[in-house]
């Protein structure tokens, strides 16, 4: 990590070329990224973007993809590549393709919360120096920040992996089953969702027989088919989610149930092949934030829209 005057005097740099964030373009980010690339941390924790959410955000801004590796070798270098040479054309795409992607970011053109779990999450960029995008970040820039926001971020970072872990749990109800339970609700779709966490599976493998406990069934009596529901942003976790699925694939099959599967989170990118192994699970019938009104045009649970009161 730089140090407190490596990070200062990239800072600098930053508010220098910048004339303290009120000439911000995606043109001026990338000149003073390809000149001084450890100007790449104070625009990361402006952002508050990891390497890894930084090469997800640089993905969806531009379809380009990224190693987060390579993000941090270039913040941290110690000797940059000869000017022109192979190594710093490639260096130079890829710190404006960053340039570009921060921009998006602090303008909210993406990563935005979905608004059907605003109530239960907020976005990064909801702290005070970033609220109105660079215009909060050039006003705190001039004007300085009250002692005590830098000890409530103190307090926050002290706790992040205490929040992380929180929110674990949280992410699944809140991002991926709310919305389903909303849009089966808004259809008229009879069905029974599980109650949050370990002891809310239980009960559902009792009431219906089936262990683990699946996050949704539909019809709630005598029902047709089951639904799981995952999200991961670690790569190294999706293999155990892939395989909890295709448990449920096995036991649906002995039932004679059918099995579609909810899953999101960058995690499931990172390791492409436990996706395929729940899109096989489920003979395709997996769905994603974005695409999950189509879940509805499953014939078997097509036929249930309507039929709750």
């Amino acid at each position: 990590m730089l140090s407190a005057d490596g990070f200062d005097n990239a800072y600098e740099e930053l508010t220098q070329a910048t004339k303290e964030f009120s000439n911000v373009n995606a043109e001026t980010l990338a000149g003073i990224l390809i000149n001084h690339p450890a100007t790449l941390a104070p625009l990361r924790m402006i952002a508050g973007l990891t390497y890894n959410e930084l090469g997800v955000a640089i993905r969806l801004a531009t379809g380009q993809r990224v190693q987060s590796g390579m993000l941090r070798a270039y913040e941290r270098e110690d000797l940059p590549p000869a000017e022109g040479s192979a190594r710093w054309l490639r260096r130079a795409e890829i710190l404006r393709l960053a340039a570009e992607t921060l921009i998006a970011v602090v303008d909210r053109r993406i990563l935005e919360v979905p608004s059907a779990v605003s109530a239960s999450f907020h976005s990064k960029l909801d702290k005070r120096d970033t609220r109105q995008g660079w215009t909060s970040v050039a006003g705190d820039a001039r004007e300085g920040v009250p002692y005590s926001s830098l000890l409530y971020q103190r307090y926050v970072g002290g706790l992040w992996r205490q929040v992380q872990d929180a929110y674990s749990e949280v992410k699944g109800d809140g991002i991926l089953e709310l919305p389903l339970e909303m849009l089966l609700r808004d259809h008229k779709v009879p069905f029974w969702r599980s109650p949050p966490g370990a002891a809310g599976a239980r009960l559902t493998a009792k009431r219906y027989g089936i262990d683990p406990g699946p996050d949704f069934l539909i019809p709630d009596e005598n029902p047709a088919v089951i639904i799981e529901s995952k999200v991961s942003e670690d790569g190294g976790t999706v293999r155990d989610k892939a395989a909890r699925i295709q448990r449920l694939a096995s036991l649906a099959a002995q039932r004679g149930l059918l099995l579609c599967a909810v899953v999101d989170g960058k995690g499931w990118s990172e390791r492409p092949s436990a996706l395929a192994d729940v899109v096989i699970a489920t003979n395709g019938r997996t769905f994603s934030l974005s695409t999950l009104p189509y879940i509805l045009e499953v014939p078997e649970v097509a036929v249930w829209k309507g039929r709750s009161s």
